[in-house]
C-alpha cells in the first residue's frame, strides 16, 4: 500500500499548504477528507486509477481526481509545487509550534524571507522580528521562548504508545520467525502502556542466543547495530526509535521480565516489600530468607512469593498498587471486552471521513450495542461545523437509519464547542433534542488558569451536558496541556453528575492516567471514546483502555460499558 501513503500524504500537504495560504474551509476539509479516505483506502488506489473508480473513494471529485491522476501518471503534482512556491510547506511546522500563530508566522516569513525552525530562531536572535512593523521586542521574545520550548520537546526522543505500539509489533513479526526463540515479550514502559516511550524493551528466551541476537541485529527493520553481546543487544530502527533485547534463562524468566518491565518505583516498592519479609530482591536475582536462590518461570510465582496478588503492568508506577495488592483490593480494571459503544465519533458531515452508515456499521462490527455520531457544532468552521439547520438534518437522517437497524442504536449527539464564557455553542431548544451531548474547549487554549477552569465549570454546570471531551486538551509531544486546575473540575463534575472522558486518541489520552485516577478517587464516571474521524480510528479504544486502566478505572465507573437501556436511563437520569 506505498502508494496510497504517498498519494494520502501528497493530498495532506495540499491541505497544510492551502490552510498556511487562507484559502475557504471547504477546500482545505476537501482535501484533508480526501487524504483520510485514500489513507485508509483497503484496496491498492492504483488498481482504482487503472479501472476509472477514482470517484468511488469518499470524498474525491473531479479536482482532487485529476491531482490523484496526474501523481500516479508522472510522479509529481503541479499544485502542490506551485503552492510549495508561493508558501514554503517548512512554514507549517513553525505554526504547528505552540505559542506562534499563522498570521505572525506569515507576516515574519514575508518580511524576512524566513520558512525554516531554525531560520526563524536565527532571526529572533539577531534581533531582525522586532524591526518588523507591527510585532516588537515582546512578540520576538514570545517566538523564541515558543521555539525554545518547542526544541527542549523534540530533544527528549519520546514517541506517543501507539507508534511505539506498532514499531514493538513489526519487530515481534520478524522475530516468530527465528527458530532459536523459544518466548518473548514487549516489556519496559511500553509494556506499562505509558503515554510516551523511550525506546523498545524486549525480553526473550532462547534454544539458541547467538541465533537470536543475530535475528534481532539483521532484521529489515534494524538501521544501526549499537550493541551486540551474547545476550543482549541495542539497535536503532528506521523510525530513529531504539529497541533493545535481552536473552534470559527460560527457568527465570518471569522474574527478569518483572524486572525490565519497571517501573522503578513499582520495583523499590517490591524490594521493600521483600525485605520486611525477610527475603531479598534486586537484579541479581530473590532470596529467599536472603540466602536460597529461588527462580519464577512466570511472573505470577514472584508476586505470589512477596505475598501479593498478581498486579498488572500497567498499574506498576509506585503508586499504591503493592499495598493494595497486599490487602487483596486492586481494582478488577476494565477491559476492551467491557465496552459495548463509543459516545465521540465524527463523520463526513464535519471533518469525518466516513458516513454515518459506516461509522455504525464498522461500530456494529465491533460488537457495540451503539455509537454517538458528535460532529462539530457550528463556531468551528475549520472542521466544517454543523449549523443548526444540517443538524437537524443530521438528526432526521440518524432516525432514518435507526428504523433499519436491529439491536444496534446510532444516538444522536454533538460535540458542542464550549465558548470563551463557558455557554455551550448550541441553543437549549436544540441541546435538549440530542442522546449526548459532548463538549469541548477548542478556542483560547492560553487562558490563565482561573479563566479557562472557570470556562469550563460552567459548562458542566449546564444541564444539557454529558460529558467534557478531552479535558486538558494536550496534544502529546506537541502541545501542552491548558492551565486547567483538574481537582476544580473534578470536584464539579462529581457535583454536577457529568461524566469526564478519557479521549483514546492516541495522541491525546485525555484524562491522563494520573487524572483518571483522580477522578476514580472522587468517585466521577468516566467514558472511554475514540474521537474517531474514520472507520479505522475505531480501533483507537484500547489507547483509551490501556490508559485508564493506568488510572485504575474499573468496569462500573466506565459510562460506556452500559447496555444502550441503561446507558439511556443513565443520561436521562442526570
Amino acid at each position: 500500500m506505498k502508494k496510497n501513503d504517498e498519494v494520502s500524504a501528497v493530498l495532506y500537504d495540499i491541505s497544510r499548504l492551502l490552510e498556511l495560504e487562507g484559502e475557504e474551509a471547504y477546500r482545505i476539509r476537501a482535501y484533508r477528507k480526501a487524504s483520510q479516505s485514500v489513507s485508509s483506502l483497503e484496496g491498492d488506489i492504483e488498481e482504482y486509477y487503472k479501472e476509472g473508480r477514482l470517484r468511488d473513494i469518499p470524498g474525491v471529485g473531479p479536482s482532487i481526481g485529476s491531482v490523484i491522476e496526474e501523481l500516479l501518471r508522472t510522479g509529481r503534482s503541479g499544485l502542490l509545487e506551485t503552492l510549495k512556491k508561493e508558501t514554503p510547506l517548512e512554514l507549517y511546522e513553525v505554526i504547528e509550534v505552540p505559542g506562534i500563530g499563522r498570521k505572525t508566522a506569515l507576516k515574519v516569513h514575508r518580511a524576512l524571507g524566513v520558512a525554516t525552525i531554525e531560520e526563524f530562531r536565527d532571526a529572533a536572535r539577531s534581533h531582525r522580528i522586532r524591526r518588523i512593523k507591527g510585532l516588537g521586542d515582546k512578540v520576538e521574545k514570545k517566538i523564541l521562548d515558543a521555539l525554545d520550548r518547542h526544541n527542549k520537546a523534540l530533544s527528549e526522543t519520546r514517541i506517543p504508545v501507539f507508534r511505539a505500539s506498532a514499531i514493538a509489533a513489526e519487530i515481534m513479526g520478524y522475530f516468530k520467525d527465528c527458530e532459536g526463540l523459544a518466548q518473548a515479550d514487549v516489556a519496559g514502559s511500553l509494556r506499562r502502556r505509558a503515554p510516551m516511550i523511550g525506546d523498545i524493551d524486549i525480553v526473550a528466551a532462547a534454544h539458541d542466543p547467538a541465533e537470536v541476537i543475530d535475528c534481532f541485529c539483521n532484521m529489515p527493520i534494524t538501521r544501526i547495530v549499537k550493541d551486540r553481546g551474547e545476550h543482549h543487544a541495542e539497535i536503532t530502527t528506521r523510525y530513529r526509535v531504539d529497541a533493545k533485547l535481552k536473552i534470559v534463562s527460560r527457568d527465570n524468566y518471569g522474574l527478569r521480565l518483572a524486572l525490565n518491565t519497571g517501573s522503578k518505583a513499582h520495583l523499590r516498592e517490591l524490594e521493600k516489600r521483600a525485605m520486611a519479609r525477610g527475603d531479598r530482591l534486586s537484579k541479581e536475582g530473590f532470596y529467599k530468607g536472603g540466602e536460597e536462590k529461588v527462580k519464577f518461570p512466570r511472573e505470577e510465582g514472584l508476586y505470589r512469593a512477596l505475598g501479593l496478588e498478581y498486579i498488572p503492568p500497567e498499574l506498576r508506577e509506585g503508586r499504591g498498587e503493592v499495598d493494595a495488592a497486599a490487602k487483596g483490593t486492586l481494582p478488577d480494571l476494565i477491559t476492551v471486552e467491557d465496552i459495548r459503544g463509543d459516545l465521540h465519533v465524527h463523520t463526513e458531515w464535519s471533518d469525518g471521513s466516513s458516513s454515518i452508515q459506516d461509522m455504525a456499521m464498522a461500530a456494529r462490527a465491533k460488537g457495540y450495542e451503539y455509537v454517538a455520531i458528535c460532529d462539530h457544532s457550528k463556531s468551528l468552521h475549520i472542521a466544517n461545523g454543523l449549523s443548526i439547520e444540517r443538524l437537524r438534518d443530521q438528526m432526521a437522517e440518524i432516525d432514518r437509519l435507526n428504523d433499519t437497524l436491529e439491536n444496534f442504536t446510532i444516538l444522536k449527539g454533538s460535540e458542542v464547542d464550549i465558548m470563551p464564557d463557558g455557554s455551550l455553542d448550541l441553543p437549549d431548544d436544540v441541546l435538549e433534542d440530542l442522546d449526548i451531548v459532548v463538549g469541548s474547549v477548542h478556542t483560547q487554549l492560553r487562558q490563565d488558569a482561573d479563566v479557562v477552569t472557570r470556562r469550563v465549570i460552567n459548562a458542566l454546570e449546564n444541564e444539557h451536558l454529558t460529558i467534557l471531551a478531552h479535558p486538558t486538551s494536550r496534544i502529546l509531544g506537541r502541545r501542552e496541556p491548558t492551565a486547567i486546575d483538574i481537582d476544580r473540575v473534578i470536584e464539579a463534575a462529581k457535583e454536577n453528575n457529568k461524566v469526564l472522558e478519557v479521549n483514546a486518541y492516541p495522541d491525546r489520552l485525555d484524562l491522563s492516567d494520573e487524572h483518571v485516577k483522580k477522578a476514580m478517587d472522587a468517585g466521577v464516571m468516566v467514558s472511554i471514546d475514540t474521537d474517531s474521524h474514520g472507520i479505522a480510528e475505531l480501533d483507537y479504544m484500547e489507547f483509551g483502555v490501556n490508559n485508564a486502566r493506568r488510572g485504575w478505572a474499573t468496569k462500573a465507573r466506565v459510562l460506556n460499558t452500559l447496555s444502550t437501556g441503561a446507558l439511556l436511563e443513565y443520561i436521562e437520569r442526570y
